[in-house]
C-alpha cells in the first residue's frame, strides 16, 4: 500500500510535464538555457522575499527590496548573503513558505555527507519536479528510466534485525521495485542479494555508490553472477571511482552512472554518456567559491554554494552545502554546453566500516536524524569490534540519547560492536574546511581478517 501511494506522489499530477521540460532543455542553446535560469531565479527570490520568514528578514536588514530580487539575473547572485547550514539545521520552519498547504508537504531527513542532521521540505509538485529531473537527466541518460523494473540498495531499515541472515530485501509491487538494506552486506548475505536480483531481474540499478561496489567486489570473490544483464546502474551518495566502476561492471555487467544531490533538493549533478558530469543548471544554480568567496577558474577546487530552482516549499539561496568541487577545464564532446560539468567533487567518499563478521557499511544515514541535541557526529572505527562517536552537542544532550544512537549502531546496524561515545566542543576539518563523517583506523590486514570471518 505503501509503494501505491509513493507512486502517486512521484509520478502523478505534473510529472509527466516537468519531464518535457527539461527533455526540451536538454538540447537548448546557453543563451536559452540562461534565460529559463533567470526567470525562474527571480520567481525563487520573489517567493522567497514574500512567504519565507528567513529570507525576508535576513534581506530586508541588507537593505534588499522585493523590486531588487524581481530584477535579479544569475551573475547578481553574489550580492545576497550566505545560507549558512547550520541556520537551516537549527530551525527548517523558518525557511517554509507560508502559501504551501500543510498537507501538500512531506519532510525528510539526512544525516548529511558532513553528518549534520537535515530536514528539509517539499512540496508534493517539488518532489515530482526533483524526480522529473532524475528520469531524464540521471536514468534517461544512463538509458533507462524509473518507470522500468528497478532496484534500490539504499538507507531503509526495511530489515529490522543487524543479525538478520535474509532475505535482505522487500519487493515494492506497485513500482515494481525491489528495495535492498544496505545493513546487511557481508560476505555470508551475498547470495541473499544476487538471489533478489535474479529473482525480480530489476533492469535499473539505484542506490548507495559504495554499496553496489561492496556487493560487486563481494560477488566476484564468491564468484556468484546475474543471470540477467541490467540496463544501466545510477548511483549515489558517495563518489563513484574509477575502480568502483571498473568492478561494478565486472560484477553486473553494465555501466555505473554518477549522481551527485542532496536531500535540500538545490543542487544535480549527472553523467552524461561520454562520462562527463554536469551541473543541471535549470535545477539548481552551482557557485564554487574560494576562500574569499569569490569564484574559482576551471580545476580549482573550491566550496559549493548552491540555489534551488524547484523547490516552492522551502527555497534555499546561496546554501553553503558543505561539498568540494572544480569546474571541469574542457568542454564535453556530448556537446551540451549549457550545462556546465565538474571535474571533481571532494569529500563525498568516506571510509568504510567494517564488523566482527564482516558486515561492511560506508553510510550510516539516520543515526542522528531527530536527534535536535546533536548538532554534528563522526563515526571512527578504533578496532574491529569498537566506534567511537564524537558528537557536538547541545546542553540537553544526555542519557537517552546515548543510549538511542548505541541502540541504532548495535541493534539495527552493525552486531557485536562496541560504542563509545564521546562528547568534543568541534569536529576538526580539513584544510578544505570538511570533515569525514566516517574514519577507519583499521590496516588492510585487519580489514581482510574481517571478511574471511564474515566468510566463514
Amino acid at each position: 500500500m505503501y509503494g501505491f501511494m509513493y507512486r502517486r506522489e512521484r509520478l502523478g499530477g505534473r510529472f509527466d510535464e516537468h519531464v518535457r521540460g527539461f527533455l526540451q532543455r536538454d538540447r537548448c542553446s546557453q543563451q536559452e538555457m540562461q534565460s529559463y535560469v533567470d526567470w525562474r531565479l527571480r520567481s525563487v527570490l520573489t517567493l522567497a522575499f514574500d512567504q519565507v520568514p528567513y529570507y525576508r528578514r535576513k534581506w530586508q536588514a541588507a537593505g534588499l527590496t522585493r523590486s531588487d530580487l524581481a530584477a535579479f539575473r544569475q551573475q547578481d547572485l553574489s550580492g545576497l548573503p550566505f545560507t549558512p547550514k547550520e541556520d537551516l539545521r537549527k530551525d527548517p520552519e523558518d525557511f517554509l513558505a507560508g502559501n504551501i498547504a500543510k498537507r501538500n508537504l512531506h519532510r525528510y531527513y539526512s544525516s548529511g555527507s558532513t553528518g549534520t542532521p537535515i530536514q528539509s521540505i517539499y512540496s508534493t509538485d517539488a518532489h515530482r519536479h526533483f524526480f522529473a529531473a532524475r528520469e531524464v537527466r540521471s536514468f534517461g541518460w544512463a538509458g533507462s528510466s524509473m518507470k522500468v523494473p528497478r532496484s534500490m540498495l539504499g538507507g531503509r531499515m526495511i530489515v529490522p534485525s543487524a543479525q538478520s541472515r535474509g532475505p535482505v530485501y522487500r519487493y515494492n509491487l506497485a513500482e515494481r521495485q525491489v528495495y535492498f538494506t544496505a545493513y546487511h552486506l557481508s560476505p555470508r548475505n551475498v547470495p541473499s542479494y544476487v538471489e533478489g536480483l535474479n529473482r525480480y531481474r530489476p533492469s535499473l540499478l539505484t542506490g548507495y555508490a559504495y554499496s553496489h561496489y561492496l556487493l560487486a567486489r563481494l560477488m566476484l570473490d564468491q564468484g556468484l553472477k546475474l543471470d540477467y544483464q541490467p540496463q544501466a546502474i545510477v548511483l549515489s551518495s558517495e563518489k563513484l571511482t574509477p575502480e568502483m566502476k571498473t568492478v561494478i561492471r565486472q560484477a553486473f555487467g553494465a555501466r555505473a552512472y554518477e549522481e551527485y544531490g542532496a536531500v535540500e533538493q538545490c543542487a544535480l549533478a549527472t553523467e552524461c554518456e561520454h562520462g562527463s558530469l554536469h551541473v543541471n543548471s535549470d535545477f539548481g544554480i552551482v557557485e564554487i567559491l574560494d576562500d574569499e568567496d569569490k569564484p574559482v577558474p576551471p580545476g580549482v577546487d573550491g566550496r559549493l554554494v548552491c540555489t534551488g530552482l524547484i523547490n516552492d516549499a522551502q527555497p534555499l539561496i546561496r546554501y553553503d552545502i558543505g561539498d568540494i568541487g572544480a569546474w571541469s577545464e574542457n568542454a564535453c564532446p556530448c556537446g551540451r554546453k549549457q550545462l556546465p560539468v565538474l571535474k571533481d567533487l571532494v569529500g563525498r567518499l568516506e571510509d568504510a566500516v567494517i564488523g566482527p563478521d564482516g558486515t561492511e557499511m560506508v553510510r550510516f544515514h539516520g543515526i542522528f536524524v531527530g536527534m535536535p541535541n546533536v548538532l554534528e557526529g563522526q563515526i571512527v572505527q578504533q578496532r574491529i569490534d569498537l566506534l567511537r562517536v564524537r558528537v557536538v552537542v547541545t546542553d540537553g544532550f544526555g542519557p537517552e540519547d546515548e543510549k538511542a544512537i548505541r541502540h541504532r549502531i548495535t541493534k539495527e546496524r552493525l552486531h557485536g560492536m562496541n560504542v563509545e561515545i564521546e562528547r568534543v566542543p568541534e569536529l576538526e576539518r580539513t584544510g578544505r574546511r570538511k570533515f569525514r563523517a566516517v574514519i577507519s583506523m583499521l590496516t588492510p590486514e585487519q580489514r581482510s581478517l574481517a571478511r574471511a570471518n564474515g566468510r566463514s
